[in-house]
């Protein structure tokens, strides 16, 4: 029998993280799916890959410090989505 990977995160945790990172990386998600820059399974992985990061705690710390100033900022290199958001963002950190 094969070996499972790791346990996927809670579906609601990631999806607002997902929700949180794209704003203060300043990716307007729902913007972008009535553009057809991305799809519905784009946005379904985008939640997949996050559940998967291990990074979690790290990425909570970072958004509760960017949320508290209103600042916005790039995801970091640890985020599992850091390339669909540098492409969806419409202010550029």
């Amino acid at each position: 029998m094969a070996a499972l990977g790791p346990a996927l995160g809670d579906v609601t945790d990631h999806l607002q993280l997902v929700r949180r990172m794209a704003r203060a990386s300043g990716s307007d998600l729902a913007e972008a799916m009535l553009e057809g820059q991305l799809t519905s399974a784009d946005w379904s992985q985008m939640v997949t890959n996050c559940r998967a990061c291990i990074s979690v705690e790290s990425c909570r710390a970072r958004l509760a410090q960017l949320e508290m100033t209103s600042d916005r900022a790039n995801a970091p290199n640890y985020c599992e989505n850091r390339a669909s958001f540098d492409r969806l963002a419409r202010h550029p950190a």
